[in-house]
């Protein structure tokens, strides 16, 4: 398991972006077909940070911080742990490449997605 992004979610989406961009020396680069708008900023030819649009919805907000992503290479064992904790979670697959995500909540609200390779 390593690292693998963070997600911010901005109602300044353009000044985010732009502000990261000029001090951190990151660099917008591809991004999947998502449904809503957004940026990938790149540092060292991974896209390190995602910028999402605040939806301003109260029930679903984790802050400014959306969540962490993590890289996993067995969905499976991850899925069969979180079941066996009575964890819910959300599977979800990246338009375009078919990579797959899991999505949970851990304490105190905190978002976590792990990442997969498509089958």
């Amino acid at each position: 398991m390593k690292l693998d992004h963070i997600n911010i979610r901005t109602n300044d989406l353009e000044g985010v972006k732009d502000t990261l961009v000029r001090l951190l020396e990151l660099e917008v680069g591809d991004r999947p077909p998502f449904s809503f708008s957004g940026y990938w900023l790149w540092g060292s030819g991974h896209p390190v940070v995602h910028l999402t649009e605040d939806e301003d919805d109260p029930g679903t907000s984790t802050g400014a911080l959306n969540h962490v992503a993590f890289r996993g290479n067995d969905y499976a064992r991850l899925t069969n742990r979180l079941e066996k904790d009575g964890i819910s979670f959300d599977n979800r697959v990246v338009p375009g490449s078919g990579a797959r995500q899991v999505f949970f909540k851990i304490h105190h609200n905190i978002l976590i997605e792990v990442g997969f390779d498509p089958e």
